[in-house]
């Protein structure tokens, strides 16, 4: 690790704007003031971005970056980021970035019109204009983060104030396999994990929330939405087939996180498209226990928790997605899944919100 991201306590205080001493208390009164990285001669020196993630926190100044994840497509998980994002903005007041990473770029037509989408993309607008330029360092960068963002966005009343997109596009399905060799390409200092965070950060501070859509997979790109996640929600249906992978999903972010040495905590697993039938009701009951397919067995993973709040199967939240569609209030887009989406947002604001010390 560079010197240049390694503070002191004076340097603490100052970011803080506090005294020296109240960062020395701060160290002896909290358990989980973060360890120092190293016990220099001149004190102990901590690793910068830790430590302002843990001041805007411990100041209630924290932005909360949520990924949304599943490796099984078809589960609801993007029409459950989508829906949040758009209720912590309009019914919450809150400032709110939806990231769409899937190249499937479901979310980006969820929120603006394809034609608005195609103009977007075309002027190099969208999340694989990024990754481009990192694969293509030999030509002038065309992305930039002020431009690439999109105001006020959403089906309902012409878009909601507070709601901003990043938008996808399907161009990325070309580029997400070779993102990898981006350190190889001509920039052996690069880091393709790198990439998202760093584009983010002029910008990451006006937002309260940042949801993540990620796509089906656990490659580069999800882990570049991970790697500036302060936690992550599972979505998925109550099947075998939808729930196959969660213990896949716990276990590699887990490693992830170490690695990168951050924590990325599972909020917990949204059950959605739920039906009336002894499938899903046997599931749910597993999912309530904790004791789903492998999370039961001795050794293994604990099982993130599942949410109070289930979301329906509905063919209403299909229509919703319809930019064309004429809808101004959430009822209309999201008809009987409306009151499930507004609990699990309640939820994931508490689980966010809630005091830490």
């Amino acid at each position: 690790m560079s010197k240049e991201n390694l503070v002191g306590i004076a340097e603490i205080a100052n970011f803080a704007n506090v005294t020296k001493q109240a960062v020395s208390n701060w160290r002896m009164r909290y358990d989980h003031f973060p360890r120092p990285m190293q016990n220099l001669q001149s004190g102990p020196v901590w690793d910068r971005e830790n430590i302002e993630a843990w001041v805007k926190s411990f100041k209630g100044e924290e932005t909360h970056v949520l990924s949304f994840i599943n490796l099984k497509g078809g589960v609801g998980k993007t029409t459950t980021a989508v829906a949040v994002a758009e209720m912590l903005a309009q019914e919450h007041r809150k400032h709110v970035l939806l990231i769409d990473l899937d190249p499937q770029t479901n979310a980006t037509v969820t929120l603006i019109s394809e034609e608005k989408w195609a103009e977007m993309d075309k002027d190099g607008r969208t999340i694989a204009q990024l990754f481009d330029d990192r694969l293509n360092p030999q030509n002038t960068p065309k992305f930039d983060i002020e431009k690439a963002i999109e105001n006020r966005v959403s089906t309902i009343n012409d878009g909601i104030p507070r709601l901003d997109l990043l938008a996808s596009s399907i161009r990325l399905i070309d580029l997400q396999d070779r993102i990898p060799m981006i350190a190889l390409s001509g920039n052996f200092t690069a880091n393709p994990l790198e990439i998202l965070r760093v584009a983010l950060q002029p910008v990451l501070d006006r937002y309260d929330y940042i949801i993540i859509d990620c796509p089906p997979s656990l490659g580069t790109v999800t882990k570049n939405g991970l790697r500036i996640s302060t936690g992550y929600v599972i979505p998925t249906i109550p099947d075998i087939v939808s729930t196959w992978g969660i213990y896949q999903i716990i276990s590699n972010v887990d490693g992830f996180a170490r690695d990168i040495e951050r924590s990325i905590p599972a909020l917990g697993i949204i059950a959605t498209k739920v039906q009336a039938n002894s499938l899903h009701s046997r599931v749910i009951a597993d999912l309530k226990a904790r004791r789903l397919g492998r999370f039961g067995e001795p050794g293994m993973l604990p099982q993130p928790p599942l949410f109070n709040n289930t979301m329906p199967q509905t063919v209403v939240v299909a229509r919703g997605a319809d930019v064309d569609a004429d809808i101004r209030t959430f009822k209309g887009k999201y008809g009987s899944a409306y009151d499930a989406l507004q609990g699990i947002t309640q939820e994931i604001k508490q689980l966010c919100e809630k005091k830490k010390h």
